[in-house]
């Protein structure tokens, strides 16, 4: 069922479902809240309150002529948060979603009971890498062009949400984020995201000051982030170009749990979406008692679909870590 909310010059596109503490899921550009729906939302919502919307520009939300700095986007989430009269939630952000996150964290510290970043990059913990330098975009490259596409930026180009979210218009599948599995990964074009996403893409970036806009994040500060008293918790991708901002992260709140998953890339919220709700549930659980998990994994070891069974690792970073023994799972000591 779609909901909207007139906030001020922008009609957000929303949808809520199941009961219980609130839980408020931000996604990334080019994206919509589709992309937390199935593998996610749905598996929530007999346990919690899931909030999901589109972010101005995005799906089913308006697209106003200007207005999509971080400022923007986190006074809409309050103005949605007001309109749904929730005054405290827990608030997950993915890719230039988690920057929305910790804007608003930052600015609205006692609305936020915990906050998950997963997968982002700030500027002001880490500065730009160009394509040639992230270890993984050979290989990447090389997924694409098997796919047909064939049309590259320069590998002086710095590595953009904006680029990311373009890529992923235009392939077939999350390809950087599955480096190595054979079957199709999930895609942006299988979740209403493609060819329609595409064309409104487009339009967002020619006809809006959203491209201006999205490259700043000036609203994030090293001090706002040291601020931070809530629990965190940065879920990154192993082959994620966004892992010195998570490690930066730590730094300046040595009480983040970290969280690096194995085998996935930027996009692994959509690529194993299971992991992802463990983990975050797990995390969850640690604050707020949320209970037991009602997962429908089907594996040879079920019985650790929920507790984990681990010992110690080293990943290729060679951070001491825990791994369980279905090798989908990475904690950051």
């Amino acid at each position: 069922m779609s909901n909207y909310l007139s906030a001020g010059n922008v009609s957000l596109h929303y949808q809520q479902i199941g009961q219980g503490e609130n839980i408020v899921f931000i996604h990334g550009l080019g994206a919509n809240l589709a992309f937390w729906y199935m593998g996610i939302a749905r598996l929530l919502a007999p346990h919690c309150n899931v909030v999901t919307y589109d972010l101005r520009g995005h799906g089913r939300s308006s697209m106003p002529e200007r207005g999509y700095r971080l400022a923007h986007m986190a006074d809409d989430l309050h103005q949605l948060l007001g309109y749904l009269n929730i005054t405290r939630a827990h608030i997950v952000g993915h890719s230039f979603g988690a920057r929305v996150a910790l804007t608003y964290a930052i600015a609205n510290p006692q609305r936020v009971a915990t906050l998950t970043v997963a997968d982002t990059q700030v500027s002001c913990l880490q500065p730009p890498m160009r394509l040639r330098e992230w270890s993984y975009w050979p290989i990447w490259k090389k997924q694409l062009m098997s796919q047909g596409f064939n049309s590259f930026p320069s590998e002086d180009e710095a590595i953009s949400f904006q680029m990311l979210a373009h890529f992923n218009q235009f392939s077939s599948g999350f390809t950087h984020g599955s480096l190595n599995r054979k079957r199709l990964a999930p895609s942006l074009k299988r979740r209403d995201m493609g060819a329609r996403g595409a064309v409104s893409w487009d339009r967002l970036m020619s006809s809006t000051t959203a491209k201006t806009d999205f490259a700043k994040d000036s609203e994030i500060t090293p001090d706002g982030i040291r601020s931070l008293k809530m629990p965190v918790l940065a879920a990154f991708g192993e082959y994620s170009h966004c892992l010195a901002t998570c490690f930066k992260l730590k730094e300046l709140v040595p009480e983040t749990e970290v969280r690096i998953l194995p085998e996935v890339g930027h996009f692994h919220p959509a690529i194993k979406p299971r992991l992802f709700v463990r983990t975050l549930w797990q995390f969850l659980n640690k604050h707020h008692r949320f209970g037991h998990l009602r997962d429908n994994y089907r594996g040879p070891d079920r019985r650790n679909a929920v507790g984990y069974v681990n010992f110690p690792y080293q990943d290729s970073f060679g951070n001491l870590i825990d791994r369980d023994r279905r090798k989908d799972w990475i904690e950051l000591s």
